[in-house]
């Protein structure tokens, strides 16, 4: 959290200073995948510093709004389009803590502006040659998390390298994030027809497709809608979800549209139901390999995907630890008798809170953390079997999958917007038991 500081009067010169700084923060955060109500509420936290009272920020999904008014001065407003929008955890970060030092007058207004025009130009990338392995190992533990076979796993690898190269080769390209999307999904099909057909090294074709699509879900769009929706932004909150499905929906759908266009004996292999997972003895419990291969699986995929996401180094071990923690306590809830979309709530709600003392000792946004616990139970898996039926017009089965695919997903929310409302209203209950002890 930031620290309040008391308004006092500035120069005028430093007012617009401290007006343009605010405005960077906004832009910056806004276009790397901040939530709305996080800008909203750093802008406004910047513009206090100048002595006014009277500051606001509306942000939305494609621009943002700020005004500053004192009796003293002219009032200042500005408006900025973002046409631009990525996933980047690491300048989310570091914009936020650049504002929180600002705030609590460790620098100066005129330092916090060159380090934000500074990161504002800096990419913040990890090298390709980390990127591109990275890629492919997230694609791999993916697999193993859906139950692919050690072939399926090796399988993945390779077509996730290529999908790593791919990634690499297009990122500075000015294209459509919707074509872009289209085409990888598409191109994973094909290395995937490559690692199971044209050289048959996997198994399940459908879990080497939804192993290598799992770094294109949009858990971070999902995570912010959800959040900016439970702030009360219901039009960014809105705008991000669909933004979120029809990106889920093009995802699947690229490789779904190539698996269906295949000769009869291949497409009637392209997804197989009641796949028996590697290494999975169910009459053994929760004492088995399955389980701790899944535990480091996890673990590798929550760390591996929030490189992708551009998390900075510091937070990876913890990401990883929230993305094991979720996924083996998910794997052990039905062995007390609950049902799979009862284990996902449970799980996810009760990992919530590691994720936000996190967020507190490491001093980091929340959304860095709850990426990490999403990302293990986004059914990214259901998505495509739900689009390979839809494109086939089996209906019947599209419609089992797809209510499967939103039942999961309505679940993570909700138990993410219990937990978020939970910690909203805490500080009210702590001050009135403050009050009843005096």
């Amino acid at each position: 959290m930031m620290i309040e500081t008391t308004p006092a009067q500035q120069p005028e010169e430093d007012k617009l200073k401290v007006f343009r700084t605010a405005g960077l923060i906004g832009d910056i955060m806004l276009k790397n995948g901040a939530e709305t109500y996080r800008v909203e509420d750093t802008v406004r936290r910047v513009l206090r510093t100048a002595g006014v009272n009277d500051a606001e920020a509306v942000a939305t999904l494609t621009g943002l709004t700020i005004s500053m008014e004192d009796p003293s001065s002219a009032p200042m407003t500005s408006v900025r389009r973002v046409d631009t929008r990525i996933s980047h955890l690491g300048k989310i970060e570091v914009a936020n803590e650049i504002s929180r030092e600002y705030v609590s007058r460790r620098i100066t207004i005129d330092e916090a502006y060159e380090r934000l025009k500074e990161l504002d130009k800096n990419p913040l990338r990890y090298h390709w040659k980390i990127v591109i392995p990275v890629c492919s190992l997230t694609c791999g533990c993916f697999c193993l998390l859906f139950g692919g076979t050690m072939r399926d796993f090796a399988a993945t690898l390779l077509a996730g390298l290529l999908y790593g190269c791919f990634t690499h080769l297009t990122d500075r390209i000015p294209v459509n994030s919707f074509l872009k999307t289209m085409l990888a999904s598409f191109l994973i099909g094909l290395f995937t027809l490559l690692f199971c057909y044209g050289i048959p090294l996997g198994e399940h074709p459908d879990l080497v497709i939804a192993g290598c699509i799992m770094p294109l879900v949009p858990g971070l769009s999902i995570m912010n809608g959800i959040q900016d929706t439970l702030y009360g932004d219901y039009l960014s909150g809105l705008a991000r979800l669909i933004e979120a499905f029809l990106t889920a929906l093009l995802i699947a759908g690229g490789a779904g549209l190539l698996m269906q266009g295949l000769s009869g004996s291949l497409s009637y292999q392209a997804v197989t139901e009641n796949v028996v997972p590697w290494l999975l003895d169910s009459s053994k419990g929760l004492l088995q390999p399955y389980y701790a291969v899944q535990m480091a699986a996890a673990f590798l995929s929550a760390l591996t995907f929030c490189v992708i996401m551009k998390a900075t180094p510091k937070h990876l071990l913890y990401c990883g630890i929230c993305g094991a923690a979720v996924w083996i306590l998910y794997l052990a809830l039905p062995y007390l008798g609950m049902s799979k979309l009862a284990a996902v709530f449970l799980a996810t709600f009760l990992i919530c809170p590691l994720a936000s003392w996190f967020a507190r000792i490491r001093k980091a946004p929340t959304t860095i953390f709850f990426t990490a616990i999403t990302i293990n139970l986004v059914p990214g898996y259901g998505m495509y079997k739900f689009m390979f039926y839809l494109i086939g017009r089996e209906y019947e089965n599209a419609l089992v999958c797809g209510m499967d695919t939103l039942e999961i997903a309505a679940l993570i929310a909700a138990a993410l917007a219990t937990h978020l409302s939970i910690r909203k209203i805490l500080p009210f209950f702590r001050k009135e038991g403050r009050k009843a002890v005096r």
